[in-house]
């Protein structure tokens, strides 16, 4: 990743990326050039690896990484190319054998095998084939003038942030499942329903002292009891495509490899699949959420009235990344409302959602054909209705519209939420220490503090938020983080402190305040702040990566387990196309989700109106 991506604001980051394009301008002859110039940038995400919290900064570090990663993808192309049959031998058969419509695409020889054998096998074949490919026909020559200025290469100023992908390990696995034993507690733990222990007994001797055969065995002491689960997480494949045609290839010459800009391109756009797919992927559909309350109240200072409506009716949808759910029960404002009012609405929420969409009816029979969306994606669980309701737009869909699938994996969000245990992928149960999907307010030090104590130290029966988790990292959208910044600075407000500014210092003074680090009251450890650009607002985690006891057998708490890890193919070509694909095999595993919480339904805003 460039330097530019560590930045806070968006703005700044289009505005360093497009900087850093404009000074490469006519930079590139050749595709190894540009790769050679990527890498560097592509390589620093590697600093999110284990514990990291930002891109790596050590030039040494970059340029050794950036120059092996470059070799290793210049010889795994070649490969590729001149030696399929060898790279085809070299993947994993328990990954091969289980996909034969890929198995068959991979070892049928290309167009140009199967014209070398039908040529070269002919009289003076050999010499005819020698011609053939020796100067690609001179279409390389093709040149002349352009009468408009095209700057090469072509300019790439997305971002590009893969956080959970790049920091989470990714251990080799075979066959079609993840499956281990894991014991959740034993006598005296605390956690998988085992309470506290007595170990006081009786002398083992009975009273009349024999140790005849008859009294054999003695009064030994009682035997503990312990909770076992079995994980059998299935393994998902993944894969992407992209193509470009003859003619593009060709016509790019002297200005870009619009091959090797198309395998730029497709690497990137896979890796933020998967982490889009670890953040909140998941088999099955997200459940409709349901309206918990609907009021109406004058409006506020600042507030816009909805108007007087006699039949107006509130629908909720939840979304994920891939879909939004069908709309909730039609629920009515009861006797409507008057003028100069706004309607305040709670949503009670549902597990695996991301966020959620309201829409308002005025109908004299309110149902989802007549209710048009008034707000979309919404974080929190309050929202204000404002303004006068639309009479046309979108409505709520008549089916789910693909927030489950099952070739899709379980990602963080919905195994913390326990929808991934209720869709039977992992044991009831399985979810995260300390999940609240109803907050509420803004994150803040009592948001956070209330569940870093349940992930310490509450405990039910029903409840796994006893095993004395420590999370590492509070991971969330940036304006929830910049909101607790915000809490955390206006906490400090009454400190008292004198400030002393010379007369040299005024014009170099630097303002604003941003919070990195939250320490943990109870243990004392030091939680890091993440922003995750692609997480929406109202959803935060607090995220643990290794156990904190030495003999778990469980090295980290969270891994994308590989049957097949990326693996790139380019397709013989059948037609005036040139494609590539990228493919994947495996899942991500929450070994120990319980040391992990979920914070969802979090505000923007705190007062009325409530967004």
């Amino acid at each position: 990743m460039d330097d530019a991506l560590a930045s806070d604001s968006p703005a700044q980051v289009s505005g360093e990326v497009v900087k850093a394009a404009a000074a490469e301008v006519g930079q590139y002859g050749y595709s190894g050039d540009m790769l050679k110039a990527r890498m560097p940038f592509m390589v620093k995400g590697a600093g999110y690896v284990g514990n990291g919290n930002q891109p790596l900064r050590d030039e040494m570090k970059i340029v050794t990484k950036a120059h092996q990663a470059a070799l290793d993808l210049r010889v795994a192309t070649y490969r590729g190319y001149h030696a399929k049959p060898e790279v085809v031998n070299g993947f994993n058969p328990a990954f091969l054998n289980q996909f034969g419509h890929l198995k068959t695409a991979l070892t049928m020889p290309s167009a140009g095998e199967q014209i070398t054998r039908l040529v070269g096998g002919l009289p003076g074949g050999k010499e005819a084939l020698k011609a053939f490919t020796a100067t690609d026909l001179g279409i390389g020559t093709i040149s002349g003038l352009v009468p408009f200025d095209l700057l090469a290469p072509s300019r790439l100023i997305y971002p590009m942030y893969t956080v959970f992908r790049n920091k989470l390990p990714r251990p080799a696995g075979q066959g079609t499942s993840r499956i281990e034993k894991v014991f959740t507690g034993i006598s005296g733990s605390q956690t998988g329903g085992q309470g506290v222990v007595d170990i006081a007994i009786p002398e083992l001797v009975q009273a009349s002292g024999n140790l005849s055969t008859s009294s054999w065995p003695l009064n030994l002491p009682g035997t503990g009891s312990q909770t076992e689960v079995t994980l059998n997480v299935p393994y998902r494949f993944f894969g992407l495509t992209e193509s470009l045609s003859w003619l593009a290839q060709f016509a790019g010459q002297g200005f870009e490899d619009i091959s090797a800009l198309a395998n730029l391109i497709l690497l990137q756009e896979m890796m933020m699949g998967e982490e889009y797919m670890m953040l909140a992927g998941t088999s099955t559909p997200v459940a409709p959420a349901s309206i918990a309350s609907v009021t109406t109240r004058t409006a506020g200072s600042g507030e816009q009235a909805v108007g007087a409506h006699p039949n107006l009716a509130v629908i909720v949808t939840a979304t994920n990344y891939y879909g939004e759910t069908t709309g909730s029960a039609v629920t009515p404002v009861p006797g409507g409302i008057a003028a100069g009012q706004v309607v305040d609405i709670t949503i009670s929420p549902s597990p695996g959602a991301l966020a959620y969409n309201i829409y308002v009816s005025t109908a004299k029979e309110p149902c989802a054909a007549n209710a048009y969306r008034v707000a979309t994606g919404v974080g929190g669980v309050r929202f204000t209705i404002q303004r006068q309701p639309p009479t046309s737009g979108a409505t709520p869909p008549a089916t789910d519209t693909s927030t489950g699938k099952n070739t899709r994996m379980e990602g963080i969000i919905p195994t913390l939420a326990g929808k991934s245990a209720a869709a039977g992928v992992y044991p009831p149960g399985w979810q995260g220490g300390y999940v609240n999907q109803a907050v509420g307010q803004h994150l803040s030090y009592n948001v956070i503090y209330t569940a870093l104590d349940a992930l310490w130290e509450n405990w039910s029966s029903n409840d796994p938020g006893a095993f004395r988790a420590d999370p590492a990292e509070i991971v969330g959208d940036g304006g929830d983080i910049m909101r607790l910044s915000a809490d955390i600075i206006a906490q400090g407000a009454d400190t008292n402190y004198r400030l002393f500014i010379d007369q040299d210092d005024a014009s170099s003074m630097r303002v604003g305040a941003a919070v990195s680090e939250f320490q943990n009251p109870i243990t004392r450890s030091v939680l890091k702040l993440v922003v995750h650009p692609w997480l929406t607002q109202g959803t935060a985690m607090l995220m643990t990566y290794q156990l904190p006891q030495t003999w778990t057998n469980v090295a980290n708490a969270w891994e994308m387990t590989c049957v097949q890890d990326y693996v790139s193919i380019a397709w013989p070509v059948i037609d005036a196309s040139f494609r590539y694909s990228i493919f994947l095999y495996g899942a991500l595993v929450g070994h120990a989700p319980f040391y992990s919480g979920l914070l969802q339904g979090l505000q923007a805003s705190d007062s009325t109106p409530y967004n």
